[in-house]
C-alpha cells in the first residue's frame, strides 16, 4: 500500500473516530438532562428517580466513551502527522529515506550529510 494510500485510509478512520467521541459527547448530555429531570421531579413522581438514575447511567457510559475516543483521536493525529510530514530526502550515499528530524550523519550508513 503506497504511503498516499495510507494517509487516506488513516484520515476516513479519523472521521469515524471522530463521529464515535461526538456520540459520546451527547449521551453525556442527553444523560446529564434525564437525571436532572428525573431528580427535579422526584416530589411529584415516586417513579421518577429510577429516570435520574438511568440518566446518570448513561451519562457516565457516554463520558468514558467520550474520553476513550478522544485519546484515540489524539494518538491518530499524531501518526497522521508524522506519516504526512516524514522527510522524503533520501540519503545521497545509500537511497534510504532519512527519518524526520535534523542529522550530520545518515543513521543507515553514517555518511555525512551536511558540507
Amino acid at each position: 500500500m503506497s504511503d498516499a494510500a495510507k494517509i487516506a485510509l488513516l484520515q476516513e478512520v479519523v472521521r469515524d473516530v471522530k463521529r464515535y467521541e461526538r456520540s459520546g459527547f451527547i449521551a453525556c448530555i442527553v444523560g446529564i438532562v434525564m437525571s436532572v429531570a428525573g431528580f427535579s421531579t422526584t416530589s411529584l413522581s415516586g417513579n421518577s428517580i429510577y429516570l435520574g438514575i438511568v440518566g446518570v447511567v448513561i451519562s457516565a457510559i457516554g463520558f468514558v466513551e467520550f474520553l476513550h475516543y478522544q485519546r484515540v483521536y489524539s494518538k491518530m493525529i499524531g501518526e497522521l502527522a508524522s506519516m504526512a510530514f516524514k522527510s522524503a530526502v533520501p540519503c545521497p550515499r545509500c537511497e534510504k529515506e532519512l527519518p524526520k528530524g535534523e542529522f550530520d550523519f545518515c543513521p543507515f550508513c553514517g555518511s555525512p550529510l551536511k558540507s
